[in-house]
């Protein structure tokens, strides 16, 4: 029997988890394909979440790698490629692929890619995906989605491959709404790190890092799953106690010369999706941007009219369709750019922006790209994009590369 695995291309209005929750109970594509008695397996962020607090619950290990890591323990590279390798050996007839490629380097990609094109022959493989470019070879029929969840049409893939996409023109000028209280000092560098190292429980992570952040420069920090990325990031942003006893200053301060974990986070705007989790309360988007201003999980004093007018200009400079919505109403990508925008509002000295293009559409992903090339081309914020994804358009000035070694990774500048 001939199998032909199909792709849903959404956009970034789509509810992705209730897609995702009437596939594998039949309903959502009953009428284009039935799979009544067959045995179907979700390969997604939320399966490996699951099973990850099964090991903090239960101390339940299913999944774990040949040197016996266990899931919570990997690289989000590592976590996606151990659970397809687990997937995989339950036998299914077919496998949900949730944005697949997010959030993996570019050998896991390709590791990842040539598993399912064998795996493809013999099993159906239903994928979601958010982005053209990422589409599988192997997917035979491309069904687009649109924002009310309904399918809107049904192509070959070869003919989908042929729909011109949308491109960035790098023309985008934003008129940014003006900071509230702003108080940040005029300082530079902004971060100095001088032959930092760090091991966790005698396993080398960073490996002498020297990297100075000179204000208005544009870095993308790059390098493969495990390198030590979320490291670096948390001895930057304060994070990480192995920051202390380093020789590093941030933002002026020498590390470990008095200052708070607030004091250097006050002079940061950060972004990553994993953030999200944190925001349970149902406000409005407007307060949620508000709470940017005030490094707050939620908010929880009355707004000035001037703060409200802030966070009305910003939300119309994304849409005028988020005007008295709620943060959770919001689709998973909507949810994306009105936290990177919370991030921009205080008008921080560094923005550190972590995979923030995660389940964002080919639209969106645009739309935020010539974002942060305009802010760039300010040179009044410092930017600090992470991302395993090569971003078309995207302008950084420099790239600081993390380099895996037995003794940790080293860092370079190309």
């Amino acid at each position: 029997m001939t199998i032909h695995s199909i792709g849903l291309y959404l956009s970034n209005a789509s509810n992705k988890n209730l897609i995702l929750e009437q596939i594998i109970s039949n309903k959502y594509l009953k009428d284009h394909i039935n799979l009544e008695s067959l045995k179907g397996l979700l390969h997604s962020t939320l399966t490996i979440n699951r099973f990850i607090e099964d090991e903090i619950r239960h101390d339940k290990f299913p999944i774990y790698t040949s040197e016996n890591k266990s899931l919570g323990s990997m690289s989000s590279g590592q976590q996606k490629k151990a659970l397809l390798d687990y997937l995989i050996l339950q036998r299914p007839d077919y496998i949900v692929l949730d944005d697949v490629y997010s959030n993996i380097d570019k050998a896991t990609q390709e590791s990842i890619t040539n598993t399912l094109s064998q795996l493809a022959e013999n099993t159906l493989l239903i994928q979601l995906f958010f982005r053209k470019r990422d589409m599988l070879p192997c997917i035979k029929t491309v069904y687009t989605v649109d924002e009310n969840n309904a399918i809107i049409d049904v192509q070959d893939a070869e003919v989908f491959k042929t729909k011109q996409t949308i491109s960035s023109t790098n023309q985008l000028t934003l008129n940014f709404p003006q900071g509230y209280d702003e108080t940040h000092a005029d300082i530079n560098p902004l971060v100095q790190l001088n032959s930092v190292s760090v091991e966790y429980i005698e396993k080398p992570v960073l490996n002498k890092i020297s990297w100075t952040i000179q204000k208005g420069e544009f870095w993308q920090l790059v390098g493969p799953n495990g390198s030590g990325k979320s490291t670096l990031l948390s001895i930057i942003i304060g994070d990480n106690p192995r920051g202390y006893g380093q020789d590093m200053v941030l933002f002026g301060k020498k590390k470990g010369s008095g200052e708070s974990i607030w004091d250097i986070k006050r002079q940061i705007g950060y972004f990553t999706p994993a953030m999200i989790q944190q925001f349970t309360r149902d406000d409005t988007v407007e307060n949620m941007i508000i709470s940017g201003l005030m490094d707050s999980v939620g908010l929880y004093c009355k707004p000035t009219d001037i703060q409200k007018d802030i966070a009305k200009k910003w939300i119309l400079m994304l849409s005028a369709s988020y005007c008295n919505k709620s943060f959770q109403s919001l689709s998973i990508g909507q949810q994306r750019m009105v936290m990177v925008v919370r991030a921009l509002v205080k008008h921080p000295p560094l923005l550190i922006l972590d995979e923030p293009t995660i389940e964002l559409d080919d639209e969106n992903s645009l739309l935020f790209i010539d974002m942060i090339n305009a802010i760039a081309k300010e040179k009044k914020i410092t930017i600090l994009y992470v991302s395993h994804r090569d971003e078309p358009g995207l302008k950084p000035d420099m790239v600081y590369e993390l380099i895996p070694g037995k003794n940790g990774s080293t860092g370079i500048v190309r």
